[in-house]
């Protein structure tokens, strides 16, 4: 690769400084133009288009998404490419990034890597097991997407969950207690590392106090200095601290007032307050100058509501660069030719305004040190040093990893928790009535209560289809009713797809699927049948069910893997096999729940 000195001692001459610190993402792309609301055509492979936005952009790292990938050699051959395609060009090889966090955010089919159950789940077992999961977990995680040819994963979250209604973080943080935070994500950035995988620390300086999603939305988190100093940023500090500091923190598009309450004006003409992403004095002055971080600050997303409803395109990257973010992470999403020329003008836009004084050339020269320097270190182009053969076989073999199948287990078992129980676990009888929240958890459910139970029977209603299945009496004729709750109600695309399209565009709000869920359990104490209620997302819901079901249970996860058999689709997972056991009594429950449940 180029010589960190030599790469940036040209930098005011070239455009290598600004296409290093763009990191885009390549989710679909449409040859004949269709527009980018409805191109959905995926990249599993760099057309001639793709490769010369990178060639001539000199960019410097990509994201991929689901989307993207479909089996291991796919991966690998594309990923292959990637990196070719900078090498030919004389370029720094590129960060290749994934969000493969485990439990709710993880982009690699269950097919070529393990998913785990989640941050939450592994912080169930920390008063047992400490750090150990979180060690464990990411270097399972590192070893299967370092085969793959990913150098960057943006994880661990290391948010503080301290609200209930949190509908972005909840079970992807560890805790609501900072100082188990801090350890455990700790241990997740050195796991990953070691194993050859830059780590990205997120959302800084803290996602965890909000109940908006800045996917959608612009979140203020109204913590005073003391708390912020105490809760949200000790995580961050901890990590920064240790020998393995994290390569990368990411930002959050969060408004901190306590932090800066410098406002600017909208796109649309409205005073706001400044988003960590957008402000000098938390990226630098906070997290480089008093928290000492010397590694790279990535900016969340910039497509993302919280930065594009109010600053456009060409804005949210200089001013991220100019509060201190070294990579502005997917700043445009091409999706067609006409995307292509769009994005070619913002890119002169960007050369023009370091080149009108708008940039500080000194400062993006700095960041492009600090870039080439982290290529350098972790050895990025390392992955293409093999024959792409030699890959495709080391891969094949290896994916997805036993050892990680079977460690997911043993962190499924470990998590289980028992919140509460009025005398009815481990559940008795032969014939169980299941409500799950779709066809997938159902079979799931089904099949590992049969796998552990000899002669047991079940009947199972997805929650999707409530409406046109008003028949309680199959649940009410059971030996136990077990019901699984998922909130927030999860997307099409986490159900497992044994639902079909048509099911789930009619399926009730989960305002309606709660009041009929209650009314569910209000007919089985009447009726005296034992039921347990079962939080397989967030667990302070069980709350609300304290005084009508007989037991609670938390699992912090509901992934199912669908495997296509002689007899049709098979839905089997770690979380549902742990939960069947447990519930039947060949396990125990140990976990104990990381967030307080009233």
């Amino acid at each position: 690769m180029l010589s960190v000195t030599a790469s940036c001692s040209s930098s005011s001459e070239s455009t290598l400084w600004l296409g290093q610190k763009l990191m885009l993402d390549l989710r679909y792309y449409c040859e004949d133009g269709t527009d980018e609301k409805h191109c959905k055509t995926p990249v599993t492979a760099i057309s001639p288009e793709l490769e010369a936005v990178i060639r001539e952009g000199k960019i410097g790292g990509v994201i991929l998404f689901a989307e993207n990938l479909e089996e291991t050699g796919q991966v690998v051959r594309l990923n292959y490419q990637l990196q070719s395609i900078a090498k030919e060009a004389g370029l720094p090889p590129l960060f290749v990034a994934i969000d493969q966090e485990g439990g709710r955010v993880a982009r690699l089919p269950d097919a070529v890597a393990t998913r785990f159950v989640g941050n939450m789940a592994i912080g169930a077992t920390y008063p047992t097991h400490g750090t150990a999961f979180s060690t464990s977990v990411n270097a399972g995680i590192a070893k299967s997407i370092r085969l793959l040819g990913f150098n960057v994963n943006f994880a661990p979250t290391v948010d503080v969950n301290l609200n209930a209604d949190n509908p972005v973080i909840n079970v992807r943080s560890y805790s609501e207690s900072p100082e188990q935070v801090a350890e455990m994500g700790a241990a997740a950035v050195s796991a990953l590392q070691q194993h050859g995988v830059m780590s990205a620390l997120k959302h800084f300086p803290g996602h965890g106090d909000t109940h908006v999603d800045s996917h959608t939305g612009l979140p203020k988190v109204e913590h005073d200095a003391a708390t912020i100093n105490a809760v949200d940023l000790l995580p961050f500090k901890h990590a920064i601290e240790q020998a393995d500091y994290p390569a990368m923190i990411m930002t959050a598009h969060i408004q901190y007032p306590a932090l800066d309450d410098t406002t600017f004006i909208t796109r649309d003409g409205e005073q706001k307050v400044l988003p960590a992403t957008l402000s000098k004095k938390i990226l630098t002055g906070l997290l480089r100058d008093d928290l000492g971080y010397n590694g790279l600050i990535v900016t969340d997303a910039l497509d993302m509501a919280g930065i594009a409803q109010y600053v456009d395109h060409r804005d949210a990257v200089i001013k991220t660069f100019n509060a201190g973010a070294d990579i502005a992470l997917m700043p445009f999403a091409i999706r067609n030719p006409e995307g292509i020329k769009q994005f070619r003008a913002l890119y002169k836009q960007w050369i023009q305004a370091r080149e009108h004084g708008e940039l500080n050339a000194a400062e993006m020269d700095e960041s492009l040190l600090r870039i080439l320097a982290a290529k350098q270190a972790y050895k990025l182009d390392d992955f293409i040093a093999r024959p792409l053969a030699q890959r495709l076989e080391e891969a094949t073999a290896a994916l997805p990893m036993a050892d990680n199948q079977q460690l997911e287990l043993e962190l499924a078992e470990a998590a289980l928790t028992k919140v509460f129980d009025k005398g009815v676990l481990p559940l008795k009888g032969k014939h169980f009535a299941l409500v799950m929240p779709d066809e997938a958890r159902c079979d799931a459910l089904s099949n590992a209560l049969k796998q552990y139970g000899k002669g047991i029977t079940t009947v199972c209603m997805s929650l999707n289809r409530i409406a046109t299945q008003p028949d309680l009496s199959p649940l009410l004729s059971a030996d136990a009713l077990i019901i699984g709750d998922i909130t927030p109600q999860h997307s099409m695309a986490e159900m497992g797809g044994m639902d079909d399209l048509a099911s789930w565009r009619a399926r009730p709000d989960k305002a309606a699927i709660d009041r009929w869920v209650k009314s569910l359990t209000e007919q089985a104490k009447a009726n005296q049948v034992k039921t347990v209620m079962v939080a397989l997302r967030t667990p302070y819901m069980l709350s609300e069910y304290r005084n009508v079901v007989d037991a609670g249970i938390a699992t912090f996860g509901y992934n199912v893997t669908i495997s296509q058999t002689p007899r049709g689709e098979v839905a089997e997972g770690a979380v549902f096999s742990a939960l069947a056991a447990g519930l039947l009594g060949h396990i125990p429950m140990p976990g104990e729940s990381p967030v307080t449940i009233e």
